[in-house]
């Protein structure tokens, strides 16, 4: 991984890819959605993209689920 310096402002949206990552090599939402099954016929989602959703907005610093539209 290279390094670089800014002087550009921070945000809590800087490291949410590295995270994403690490929870996606470490098999966890393989693991939910084995351990949940498989959503109803209609449902667009899995589980572990539900969970996946929420887990981003809280390590972004969101607050509650009505974030995710803002």
């Amino acid at each position: 991984m290279k390094i670089t310096y800014s002087s550009d402002t921070i945000n809590s949206f800087g490291g949410i890819n590295f995270a994403d990552k690490i929870i996606r090599e470490a098999s966890i939402y393989d693991t939910i959605d084995q351990t949940l099954g498989i959503r109803g016929v209609k449902a667009q989602y899995s589980y572990s993209d539900l969970f996946r959703s929420y887990l981003m907005l809280v390590l972004c610093g969101g607050e509650c689920a009505e974030d995710i539209t803002e």
